[in-house]
């Protein structure tokens, strides 16, 4: 199975999800500046909530993809909302690619809130849902 790992990372909370579920995956995480290959059969997309919506680097990048990805799944981190999942999945949606309905969140550092986030707990749930996922798409 083709799996890869994109995200958008702009304080590093995002990155370190990313690195997680990489590990898991067997794979590397890049960022969304690195192009996903033809053919993917599940790709991990991470990014978090900036005002209220994803940055519109992701946007534009979501925009590149097609449905040579069998399927997509979500992870994010956030300071105030409960997740970017709604957001990335409707612009993936519109572009006709499948989205897992199960998604993966957490808190992330910013200014004086959730200090030490993501932290080793966080990780670990990253963890068990790349390994789920990775299983569910077998």
């Amino acid at each position: 199975m083709n799996v890869q790992v994109r995200y958008l990372s702009k304080s590093g909370n995002t990155k370190k999800v990313a690195d997680a579920i990489a590990e898991t995956a067997g794979v590397s995480a890049k960022t969304i500046d690195e192009p996903v290959p033809s053919e993917t059969d599940l790709l991990f997309l991470g990014g978090a909530v900036y005002a209220f919506g994803i940055d519109e680097e992701l946007t534009r990048f979501i925009a590149t993809l097609d449905q040579s990805i069998t399927r997509v799944a979500v992870f994010s981190t956030t300071a105030v909302v409960k997740s970017a999942y709604p957001h990335i999945k409707k612009r993936l949606s519109a572009r006709g690619i499948a989205v897992s309905e199960k998604y993966f969140n957490c808190h992330g550092k910013f200014a004086f809130m959730h200090r030490n986030r993501p932290n080793e707990r966080d990780l670990d749930k990253a963890r068990i849902f790349a390994r789920e996922i990775i299983e569910q798409n077998k």
